[in-house]
């Protein structure tokens, strides 16, 4: 990993945009996290600040919590909640899935006893890390009066008190006196004149730059909050645009980009508390995909900057290692490398597996690692994570760029994977599905809302999806062109990975396999080249990475003939497999 010097006088804020979904979780039952949780609190993030830990290893944020009510655990007014990931300098990092708070998030902690050695200037007193990670967390959505984690939505806070009530047996000590807008949902009523009647394009992407225009009466004069459906819980809350997303606002017009978080869904007009619909719109906003952008505030308010690859090891990219536990698990290698092998030929991301390495951590040391945890290194419920680094330098004095320094991925050791290439069933997470999601990140693509797409919030048992979409290829084309063009921070450009390079058996299977006719009709067929090839299983997938077929293919079978007649026209992805081998070959339907 290369790190230029660089100069910065003074960064107040920085953050990623956040990756808080069941991408990469296990669900545990509220009273399994009520039980092993030592504190639990109602409160409010009032404060924040990163450290490294004392190795040197990894960043933390320090989240201070302003306690509200006290479910379990002593009297405590102010607690330190410890989150991982965060901004030191010029130096961030991100992990997901994890726990990322911003300052005002309110809701219910369950915590248990940190002992991180962190790099403070002094001893952080009432140190916590949430239990099971982010879904130790219950967010509050006070606008829809809603209570919301990774895998529960509960309509209700004053409800949600009661069900953590009936695990603890206790009544909560009051600390502070919390009240929320019950009528945030009727405020409309209150506001007739105010109106969303158009909005345009209706279809957009999100966190890169794109503007939408929305049409109204009666917006005012004073800018207010521009609310969309927040894509890292599937829309249960809203994300709102940076005052600095806001380009234009008039009494009936907002012109405002896309935030990297917004999914589809209906927007809405919300006041500057947050915490009340002013207007929304009868319709929804269609978001094909979305790319991580990198926040900061230089004393002059946030901004949104898009981030981008470099040639980080001289020969066009980045090299990643696997420990060598994980590279002598055969079925683990070979999944995972066929999810590297679909970024890198699709999207040209010049990606490289070199080496083994016998450095067993995550931490930022230059090795792009692969690898398994050991024991309960991960939180209880968490099936993996990657970890992203970035570096980044003031421009001109007064634009910062940020770019990609490492990346590493770690998965649970003792998950019911199915490596594959059989499919997934009801108990099991397809572990290639769950890499190519996961690399999606790595490649700088963030969650969408829509159930059939690879980047979707959530994953989960028996899902199944190998394949990449035309939108991901689109939204992975868009940061590849960025990143092969631009030299940030003075950093070498990325070079296009040549899928030519891949090993002779991935070559030879796609050369020895011949499909026809295409575009096809009634009929597709699938032949043999080479009678020392045997295939195992075809698999057609939508555009949208929906699996519409597969079959398994009998060994002496020379040609296969595939019926078309029940498949609708448009574009499909073909995927064969062959042993540790997979090709993929983009087919038309007429």
């Amino acid at each position: 990993m290369k790190k230029s010097t660089l100069f910065l006088l003074f960064l107040t804020v920085f953050s990623f945009q956040k990756n808080f979904a069941q991408c990469l979780l296990e669900r545990i039952p509220l009273n399994n996290q009520v039980n092993s949780s030592t504190v639990i609190v109602e409160g409010k993030v009032i404060a924040k600040t990163s450290y490294w830990d004392t190795r040197h290893f990894n960043i933390y944020t320090v989240n201070r919590v302003e306690v509200y009510k006290v479910f379990k655990g002593a009297y405590v007014e102010e607690i330190n909640v410890i989150t991982p990931g965060g901004t030191i300098g010029t130096d961030a990092e991100v992990v997901t899935p994890s726990l990322q708070l911003d300052i005002e998030d309110k809701g219910v902690f369950m915590l248990f006893e940190d002992n991180m050695l962190l790099d403070a200037p002094h001893a952080l007193a009432q140190k916590f890390k949430p239990y099971s990670g982010p879904q130790g967390y219950y967010k509050y959505n006070v606008i829809d009066n809603l209570v919301i984690n990774p895998f529960h939505v509960e309509e209700g806070i004053a409800n949600f008190y009661q069900s953590v009530i009936q695990l603890t047996g206790i009544d909560p000590i009051e600390v502070r006196p919390f009240a929320f807008n019950r009528t945030a949902n009727r405020s409309q009523e209150d506001n007739q004149a105010i109106a969303i009647v158009t909005f345009s394009p209706t279809t957009v992407t999100a966190g890169t730059k794109t503007i939408l225009t929305i049409n109204g009466t009666d917006f005012g004069t004073t800018p207010q909050n521009v609310g969309f459906r927040n894509s890292d819980d599937g829309g249960s809350s809203y994300v709102f645009a940076l005052a600095s997303q806001i380009l234009t606002w008039t009494d009936t017009q907002i012109t405002v980009e896309v935030p990297s978080k917004a999914g589809t869904g209906t927007i809405a007009i919300i006041n500057s508390a947050g915490d009340t619909i002013l207007a929304s719109s009868s319709s929804s906003l269609a978001v094909d995909y979305a790319q991580l952008n990198a926040t900061y505030d230089v004393g002059s308010g946030d901004y949104a900057y898009q981030t981008q690859h470099i040639n980080d090891d001289g020969s066009g990219g980045y090299v990643w290692q696997m420990f060598t536990d994980f590279d002598s698990n055969t079925a683990a290698k070979e999944s995972f490398i066929r999810a590297f092998d679909s970024w890198r030929c699709e999207t040209a991301i010049n990606w490289t597996i070199g080496a083994t390495t016998t450095n067993d951590v995550v931490a930022s040391d230059g090795i792009n690692i692969i690898r398994f945890d050991n024991g309960a290194e991960l939180p209880d419920g968490v099936l993996g994570r990657c970890t992203s680094r970035y570096s980044g330098c003031i421009v001109g004095g007064t634009d910062l760029q940020w770019y990609v320094s490492e990346l590493d991925i770690n998965f649970n050791d003792t998950t019911n994977w199915q490596y594959g290439p059989t499919l997934a069933n009801g108990a099991q997470i397809d572990f290639e599905t769950v890499a190519v999601h996961e690399l999606g990140h790595g490649h700088q693509l963030a969650h969408v809302i829509n159930s059939s797409a690879i980047m979707n919030y959530s994953l989960g048992f028996g899902v199944n999806k190998r394949v990449l979409s035309s939108n991901d290829i689109a939204c992975a084309g868009d940061i590849q062109s960025r990143s092969n063009s631009f030299t940030p921070c003075g950093q070498p450009s990325m070079v296009d990975f040549d899928c030519s390079t891949l090993s002779i058996n991935e070559s030879n299977l796609a050369e020895a396999i011949s499909v026809y006719p295409n575009p096809a009709t009634n009929e597709l067929f699938i032949k043999k080249l080479n009678n020392s090839i045997a295939l195992d299983r075809i698999e057609i997938y939508s555009v949208t990475g929906k699996m519409v077929y597969s079959e398994i293919v009998e060994e002496s079978v020379l040609e296969q003939k595939l019926d078309l007649r029940t498949f609708s026209k448009g574009v499909y992805f073909l995927s064969i497999s062959s042993g540790i081998n997979n090709t993929v070959k983009k087919i038309v339907i007429n």
